[in-house]
């Protein structure tokens, strides 16, 4: 597989104490800086009938101390819209991993990494995204959970893979109420944001 597009470079999101659904933006200095970081899959029909796959990748950046975090502390997710307004909201999500009960007790800055992996395919005759999910995160002290492949949320309503872009993905996380990743200092990371096919 080959890395058909690439989204731009993301600014980092200070992780919040309270619930909260946040995209990655643009980051500064980059054409469209403090927007919403969108992936645009190519358009011109080149993507009509053909499997491709996004992958979201990051990090969350916990500072030194101890502290347990929530039931459901953070949830990396997938957004996909047909719009160039779409917004990282949950009727958007086509797919989401969530971070499970994990204790931090480190002297020095420590992190959680994820990824998220979804395949797609779809065609102007139905005008319809079906797909699969997979995800990991890795828990500092090296412990992790996969989450279980699983069918994806069947959105946008409708792709004409001819428009250009047919359909955009973006990148986001979702924090519970009280996370308590933030003692100290949470701050969430996208490394990498790529359609291959």
């Amino acid at each position: 597989m080959y890395i058909i597009a690439q989204s731009p470079a993301a600014a980092p999101i200070t992780v919040s104490s309270g619930a909260a659904t946040t995209a990655f933006n643009v980051i500064a200095g980059e054409p469209g800086a403090g927007t919403q970081d969108n992936l645009n899959a190519p358009g011109s029909n080149k993507l009509n009938g053909q499997p491709f796959t996004v992958r979201a990748a990051g990090n969350v950046i916990m500072a030194a101390g101890t502290y347990t975090s929530s039931a459901t502390p953070i949830s990396f997710v997938l957004y996909a819209g047909n719009t160039a307004s779409f917004a990282a909201a949950v009727g958007n999500g086509i797919f989401s991993a969530t971070a499970a009960i994990f204790t931090v007790s480190s002297a020095v800055t420590t992190s959680i990494d994820w990824e998220v992996d979804v395949q797609v395919q779809g065609n102007n005759s139905s005008g319809k995204l079906c797909g699969r999910g997979e995800a990991f995160i890795c828990y500092p002290g090296g412990a992790y959970t996969v989450a279980a492949i699983a069918a994806l949320a069947v959105n946008p309503s409708s792709v004409n893979f001819a428009a250009e872009p047919p359909v955009q993905f973006t990148a986001g996380i979702v924090t519970a109420d009280s996370n308590l990743l933030n003692i100290g200092t949470a701050v969430a990371n996208l490394t990498s944001f790529v359609i291959e096919a």
